[in-house]
């Protein structure tokens, strides 16, 4: 899903699935409203439930495009598997559908009452590239760091992207 705000990657690492969830207990704080960014001692908030987790980086500044991202881990006979997931914030999603819907309806609308296509007509396609420019290039910069984070955490190689 290279051209959407979704991604669905595997690691595999030699750590034991114990190993791999003290690993992240370390790396993530508790989920918590922060309105001072000025005690911030982890670079990741979350929460861990039994061999899953949920997770996002803890970033200055806002970025509601950021991923959020959940896991899974399995443990094979001789390494371990984690599986990732990291997609849009539910109501950022719910929002970006709402949007684009309206804007196709206006382009729907302008041009089926059109005579003439005019330069102006196609100002709600630039909005939707604009909305679509702004949701892909927030997601995948941190989608970028939040991998190299993760191969990092769990010693681990991206096996399936």
């Amino acid at each position: 899903m290279k051209y959407l705000p979704f991604e669905h990657l595997i690691y595999k690492t030699n750590l034991s699935e114990q190993e791999v969830l003290v690993r992240i207990a370390g790396f993530i704080d508790k989920k918590k409203i922060r309105i001072f960014r000025n005690n911030i001692t982890k670079e990741y908030e979350g929460t861990i439930d039994g061999n899953c987790f949920e997770i996002n980086r803890i970033i200055k500044g806002r970025n509601s495009f950021q991923p959020q991202i959940s896991g899974e881990i399995q443990q094979n006979n001789y390494e371990t598997q984690i599986e990732i997931k990291m997609k849009l914030h539910w109501s950022v999603f719910i929002f970006l559908l709402f949007w684009c819907l309206f804007i196709l309806f206006t382009l729907i609308t302008v041009f089926t009452n059109a005579e003439k296509v005019s330069a102006e007509s196609f100002f709600p396609v630039l909005m939707l590239f604009v909305a679509y420019f702004f949701t892909m290039f927030g997601f995948k910069i941190e989608s970028k760091k939040s991998k190299k984070d993760l191969e990092k955490m769990f010693e681990a190689k991206i096996i399936k992207e």
